[in-house]
């Protein structure tokens, strides 16, 4: 018995000791007044192969909570840096996969695309969902998936609602393919799955001049456990909602030329009189 419990010891040791951080994943949308747009996705991954100190837990920045150093690189086949081939081999033709930056020890894996209408974006929106294994458009109602109003006349409001979980939804396909191609559980085999490889972690939507945002911060008074406190907050929002607003120009122009022209005519008319 007294084996058995040492063997215990020693596994929950080792997990303690080193620690794997989730990709931190951040969504910015931002939309122009006729629904056109552009969406960026970030994901942020600290790599410790780039560091020559171990890399200081976030949930832990004291270090009095012994929860070990951030190790990522070791649990990808190829080191956290194949991330980039992966998505370049899987991403949809739509998405523009750029060059990964690394900045310290972290490296953002960025992917982009530009949707020419809202008809464009939820298009494109319902072949990333589709792309999950496990997931699909239809599993969501017309109430769930993303919306866009615009509404006025002079001035247009441009209202973009969304939910955080068809959001999820729309990158599960790399989450999962990751998981399955190129993620290797070794020592963390049942301490972690699927689900704990990534994380929303920043959400950004702006309209005109308005700005949705909710980004990771860390609170030192957030009950961590039954008996630690302190850890990174993630985005909380389960919906997400903003409106901007647009000055119309078409319509301010087509309105003052109609307007000159109906001026002309008056005048044109009076000088008439006149002769």
């Amino acid at each position: 018995m007294k084996r058995i419990v040492s063997l215990i010891v020693l596994v929950v040791l080792a997990i303690s000791l080193s620690a794997c951080w989730p990709g931190e994943i951040g969504i910015t949308t931002t939309f122009n007044a006729d629904g056109s747009g552009t969406r960026v996705i970030v994901v942020d991954i600290m790599d410790d192969s780039l560091s020559t100190t171990p890399i200081i837990n976030p949930d832990d920045p004291a270090q009095t909570e012994g929860k070990g150093a951030v190790q990522n690189d070791k649990y990808i086949t190829g080191g956290v840096e194949a991330i980039q081939t992966w998505l370049e081999e899987n991403a949809p033709d739509f998405i523009t996969v750029e060059a990964v930056i690394t900045e310290g020890y972290h490296r953002y894996f960025t992917m982009t695309y530009d949707f020419d209408s809202f008809d464009d974006f939820l298009d494109k929106y319902e072949q990333l969902v589709n792309l999950s294994p496990t997931l699909s458009w239809d599993d969501f109602s017309e109430a769930e998936r993303p919306t866009l109003e615009i509404t006025g006349g002079f001035k247009k409001t441009v209202t973009f609602k969304e939910t955080k979980e068809i959001l999820a939804a729309s990158y599960d396909w790399a989450v999962d393919g990751i998981w399955t191609d190129i993620y290797d559980e070794a020592d963390l085999a049942g301490w972690v799955t699927k689900a704990d490889i990534s994380v929303l972690a920043n959400y950004t939507v702006n309209i005109g001049e308005e700005t949705l945002e909710e980004l990771r911060y860390y609170d030192a008074a957030a009950a961590d456990g039954d008996t630690n406190t302190g850890k990174v907050i993630f985005v909380v929002s389960e919906d997400f909602e903003l409106s901007g607003e647009f000055t119309n120009v078409a319509l301010i122009a087509i309105v003052s030329v109609g307007a000159l022209a109906v001026i002309g005519g008056a005048v044109f008319f009076v000088l008439k009189l006149k002769k």
